[in-house]
């Protein structure tokens, strides 16, 4: 499992963790199951709805990104080729706060990621940084040509590619990026492994897999 601690404030740090496949499937309820109590997973719809967490636990009913400003709070996403985000900054008071993002290529037309951002910014959050986890690759995801007009219109060329075949493909990292760049997020780390090649993750699209990853992220209070 991939984990990344990033300290956000004098008493307050995030705590960022990405599943492979040796850490189990995350729709299961085995899935850390130490911690289950304390996490919240959402029902995803890929669509832009975004919750707010204010205990640990609990349902976090149907949308594609959580948020929350609770310490020991445990929000996560579950991905199998989609791109699981990471975001976190601090109030002007201090008051410490991360959010979680499921986007795929509908949640990004939707607008999950501008909701996001916004709705952790309007809690109070400055500053914001993001931490982007692997998914597929522009090399294994053969787009078609309507729907990828219309993420293009939205970001820009950049979210244009081709597959290894030479076939049109969508670049998710690079609408991803433009997003969060626009939205003035300052991405913290990027990790460019595609879900479809790397055997340590998941991918519905390249094996028809049923299991999914997690990204989890909490507060926690600095030593």
């Amino acid at each position: 499992m991939l984990t990344f601690s990033r300290r956000i404030s004098d008493r307050y740090s995030v705590r960022i963790r990405i599943s492979e496949r040796d850490d189990g499937d995350a729709r299961e309820s085995t899935f850390l199951k130490r911690e289950r109590p304390e996490m919240t997973l959402p029902s995803q719809m890929h669509g832009a709805e975004v919750s707010t967490i204010t205990e640990p636990g609990g349902d976090g009913g149907e949308c594609d990104a959580l948020i929350t400003a609770c310490p020991g709070a445990l929000i996560g996403v579950r991905t199998a080729d989609c791109v699981p985000i990471a975001i976190y900054g601090t109030s002007p008071q201090n008051i410490p706060m991360v959010g979680v993002v499921h986007a795929g290529w509908r949640g990004i037309r939707a607008g999950v990621i501008d909701n996001a951002v916004q709705q952790i910014r309007a809690c109070g959050a400055h500053n914001i940084h993001a931490i982007i986890g692997p998914h597929i690759g522009t090399e294994c995801y053969e787009f078609g040509a309507a729907d990828l007009q219309e993420i293009v219109d939205l970001v820009g060329m950049e979210a244009a590619g081709y597959t290894i075949d030479g076939n049109p493909a969508l670049d998710m990292g690079s609408a991803v990026r433009k997003q969060l760049t626009q939205n003035s997020v300052a991405i913290d780390h990027d990790i460019r492994r595609c879900t479809a090649q790397d055997s340590r993750y998941w991918s519905h699209r390249a094996n028809g897999d049923t299991q999914r990853s997690a990204l989890i992220a909490e507060i926690r209070m600095s030593k």
